[in-house]
């Protein structure tokens, strides 16, 4: 039985709520909340909920600079890499790997065979459009096979903003879990790296989560920090070197799709699993709609999830959320298709 609250609410009451959605949420977790939040995205403040943004990057090499600067300076031109990593050579999962000496350190341990050195051009990278009560922070999006060349060669410490559940399955290894958007609430191994060394995060989403956490880095003094631009999937198809109690699951990627109304688009929307502590986000887009990704761990059909937009929130269980449409009244309609359909779901990406 579906649960739908509805809330009607003025522009200045939406604004509001990009401040509350976010404590909400950690209220109804409780304690899961402390474990782990999987969600694509957040806020640097507490008391604020960011939305994120892609756009192309035209700075030149100096990360820094590529990260913090001002929105006027983002263009929306694609940006064609000047080389390919691609060929990189290397250690691969499965590999007789070394033990890692200092887990908390985020760089894997040294291999045998280390590529020989390239020049990285950061000026192509893309760049996330993060906003914060404080500003736009724009993230530098790092392609996967660069993001690889840096660790062989341990050039970058790794941090994983993905919740308990998803890392302990499966993770980059060498890599430490890290909350995003502000880390974990006590001894985050992050908290003690130098603000000046090589960071990338990354999640699975594929990078919301990771812009999020890399922003508030970014905020926190870090001159260095780079999201793994199309997230950990490409570095599990690629088969750079894994660490977990499942690094050959199947990720079976659940999609539930709805209307907001478009007066909230750029405002956030959220799925969440109270049991688990696992929750999702996404964008709401300029015709009202939205879709949530979930690669969750352990989440059966049978399970109650908890979509939530700036309109309504509505309970049900997985199963009848991804086989439905969300109306923007809060209600399951199949009329428009299921949302758990991948053909379906990239055509709307196609048309919108």
């Amino acid at each position: 039985m579906s649960i739908v609250k509805r809330r009607d609410r003025s522009v200045a009451d939406r604004m509001a709520s990009k401040n509350i959605t976010r404590r909400r949420c950690i209220r109804t977790l409780g304690a899961a909340a402390t474990v782990g939040i999987a969600g694509c995205t957040s806020s640097n403040d507490p008391e604020g909920t960011p939305s994120t943004e892609e756009t192309g990057s035209t700075e030149p090499n100096a990360t820094e600079t590529a990260a913090n600067r001002t929105t006027e300076t983002v263009t929306d031109e694609p940006v064609e890499r000047s080389d390919s990593f691609e060929d990189v050579e290397g250690p691969r999962h499965g590999d007789d790997l070394p033990a890692d000496p200092d887990p908390m350190d985020g760089y894997p341990p040294e291999f045998d065979t280390t590529p020989s050195e390239r020049t990285v051009d950061t000026g192509w990278f893309a760049a996330k459009r993060v906003e914060r009560d404080s500003g736009i922070v724009n993230v530098p999006l790092v392609p996967a096979d660069v993001a690889y060349y840096w660790y062989a060669r341990g050039e970058a410490r790794f941090a994983d903003s993905r919740t308990d559940a998803e890392y302990d399955a499966s993770h980059v290894f060498g890599a430490v879990r890290t909350i995003a958007p502000d880390g974990l609430e006590r001894n985050d191994p992050v908290d003690d790296w130098p603000k000046s060394d090589r960071i990338v995060v990354y999640c699975d989403c594929p990078n919301e989560l990771a812009a999020q956490r890399a922003a508030t880095l970014i905020q926190n003094g870090y001159t260095n920090v780079y999201a793994v631009e199309e997230g950990y999937g490409a570095w599990v198809d690629s088969e750079y070197p894994m660490a977990g109690s499942d690094t050959d699951r199947s990720v079976d990627v659940r999609t539930i799709a709805g209307q907001a109304g478009f007066e909230y688009a750029d405002e956030r929307v959220w799925a969440l699993h109270e049991a688990t502590g696992q929750q999702e986000a996404a964008t709401v887009q300029t015709d009202g709609s939205y879709e949530l990704e979930l690669r969750w761990v352990g989440v059966a059909d049978s399970d109650e999830v908890t979509v939530e937009t700036p309109g309504y929130t509505l309970t049900d269980s997985l199963g009848a959320m991804t086989s439905a449409e969300i109306t923007a009244e809060g209600e399951l309609s199949t009329d428009g298709g299921s949302g758990n359909d991948s053909s379906k779901a990239m055509l709307r990406r196609l048309l919108g």
